[in-house]
């Protein structure tokens, strides 16, 4: 978990896909736990093993608006907040929300691949915002590098720049991922492939705006 030490107060006319973004993961969530059935969390996840039968694809995009409870969503919120109003403001909203979606994909897709290797959860169902919230983590190192975060590590708090975040980000994602597979409910790889997804736009982004301040973009 991680907050930036200065909120710039990004104006709501600049954020508003973040906004709706999370609205639209709040009602999704209200409407999981008032689900008469109980069925719908599990309808709408992402399960490895029918994706890979052809089955239920629509999974990879319902899965990223469901949650396990209320502290999955609260903390994936939060975090998606801190991120989300600068890397919109900077990305513009189309290309925010389609590096968003794209992120949050192929997270999925990178999820499911590993479970060819490590079979062990291909049949686990897979939720959460957190892939695609990895990828705004990695545009938001390359876009505001040298911005400062205070970052809770186990019991201590940290305050490191954006950019050795995401290094730290990524390390423990990789680290913990190899062990911690098939005996950790979260999902390591699908937010390493967040980031990669992220990463990827956020380079794309800057390659074709060299023209905007260079504030932005400071020595990575």
């Amino acid at each position: 978990m991680a907050w930036e030490v200065r909120d710039d107060q990004v104006p709501f006319k600049n954020q508003y896909v973040s906004i709706a973004i999370i609205l639209l993961n709040v009602a999704m969530f209200l409407l999981q736990i008032t689900d008469p059935s109980g069925r719908m969390l599990i309808e709408l996840a992402f399960v490895p093993e029918s994706f890979f039968r052809s089955e239920e694809l629509w999974t990879i995009f319902t899965s990223m608006f469901m949650h396990a409870d209320i502290t999955h969503i609260f903390f994936n919120m939060l975090f998606f907040y801190v991120v989300a109003d600068d890397t919109e403001n900077a990305l513009g909203h189309g290309f925010f929300a389609f590096t968003y979606f794209a992120s949050g994909i192929f997270a999925t897709l990178l999820h499911a691949g590993f479970t060819l290797v490590a079979p062990v959860a291909l049949d686990i169902p897979l939720v959460g915002a957190s892939g695609a919230i990895a990828g705004l983590i990695a545009v938001y190192g390359l876009l505001f590098p040298q911005r400062r975060l205070n970052v809770l590590l186990g019991f201590y708090f940290v305050r490191m720049s954006a950019k050795k975040y995401v290094i730290v980000f990524a390390l423990m994602q990789l680290v913990f991922g190899f062990l911690l597979w098939g005996s950790s409910a979260t999902a390591y790889f699908a937010h390493l492939g967040g980031l990669i997804a992220g990463g990827i736009c956020g380079l794309a982004y800057r390659s074709m705006n060299k023209h905007h301040e260079q504030g932005y973009y400071s020595t990575w």
